[in-house]
């Protein structure tokens, strides 16, 4: 391999042969390895044995020998069918080449309360530095006031961001609007759809203790009378209200925040499942994909992370580091043949 990217880095050899030549190399090696393996647990089994009985009785014994069944020509006619294999899938490969190890990230980054770490939190400056990060989404939560009105907040109260120990069930939105989060101000529901519109999908979670059925009925009017049906995707962490929009009104888009666990996906009455980093095995996502759900992984705020899950399988990553993320994402779609090949079949091998 060493010598393939040293010709290949001269331009001694086109970039068809380069591919053929790494695919090649690449298929060889999985084949010598899984023949390897094949052998080396019985081998060490049958060593082990013969160590310890002749440590027992004191003799030496040696290992039987059998005559092979097969035929010369028979074994060189089954290890020329898969030399033929391995050479036929490396032509295959190397002409799907760009098909087969993309080179264009498609997994979409959504930042995490409107802007993650880069703005004010869950605020309308959060969606300006989303969309200047190039970010497929944004995600909000949202809770009702105490007249009735849906505004942006992640906690129970308002203290962490803006000083005020109160839960907006508690204040009239007139007296939210008088808040400050690092100099702007609460937004509401309405005011985030349309700073999304046309720019940003907006996931939406029904958050707090207000997050009630009443809650369910008024985002889903609310998204309506603004037209986003298709902009918007209700979450939340409480599967039985995700479970009564989904049944009552089939032309929203929805998704389960599977916090710890989840069982059959196929009895999941939703459009999106949002796993966490331990729950987003290959096996899980293949699962939730095969039942017709998409897949979002949060929260994904190191490189390392970014860098597997922007590669993977999944629909989209939440992260608070959108700006980060464009980075990676950035650096990968630059990645060489060869980088590209390699992230693809460690993401396999994981």
């Amino acid at each position: 391999m060493i010598i393939i990217r040293t010709v290949a880095e001269k331009g001694l050899i086109s970039v068809q042969t380069d591919r053929f030549l790494m695919v090649l190399f690449f298929l060889l090696t999985a084949y010598c390895s899984v023949k390897v393996s094949m052998l080396a647990t019985p081998v060490y089994i049958l060593e082990v044995t013969r160590r310890f009985y002749t440590y027992k009785t004191g003799e030496k014994i040696s290992y039987p020998v059998e005559k092979s069944r097969r035929k010369w020509w028979t074994r060189i006619l089954v290890n020329t069918a898969i030399l033929l294999g391995i050479l036929l899938m490396s032509v295959g490969l190397t002409i799907a080449f760009d098909a087969a190890f993309p080179s264009k990230i498609s997994v979409g980054v959504v930042a995490h309360r409107a802007g993650g770490y880069e703005a004010p939190e869950n605020t309308a400056a959060g969606l300006e530095t989303s969309v200047r990060a190039g970010a497929f989404g944004a995600e909000i939560d949202i809770q009702r006031t105490l007249d009735g009105y849906y505004v942006v907040n992640h906690d129970n109260t308002f203290k962490r961001v803006a000083g005020v120990n109160k839960e907006p069930s508690q204040m009239t939105l007139a007296e939210v609007k008088e808040l400050r989060i690092d100099g702007e101000p609460v937004a509401t529901f309405e005011e985030m759809l349309e700073g999304c519109r046309g720019r940003l999908v907006l996931f939406t979670e029904l958050k707090g203790k207000t997050a009630d059925i009443r809650m369910a009925e008024d985002a889903v009017r609310i998204i309506k009378e603004h037209g986003m049906e298709d902009e918007t995707v209700i979450i939340s962490l409480k599967y039985d209200l995700i479970d009564y929009i989904e049944t009552h009104y089939p032309e929203m888009q929805t998704g389960y925040l599977a916090f710890a666990s989840f069982g059959d996906t196929a009895r999941l009455n939703c459009d999106y499942l949002a796993l966490e980093e331990e729950l987003a095995t290959p096996e899980n996502i293949s699962s939730i994909h095969e039942n017709g759900r998409k897949v979002i992984i949060w929260t994904m705020n190191s490189e390392q992370s970014q860098k597997r899950f922007l590669t993977g399988s999944a629909d989209a990553i939440i992260t608070d580091r959108v700006f980060q993320a464009a980075e990676v994402r950035k650096e990968l779609e630059s990645r060489s043949d060869f980088n590209r090949m390699i992230d693809l079949l460690g993401d396999f091998l994981r």
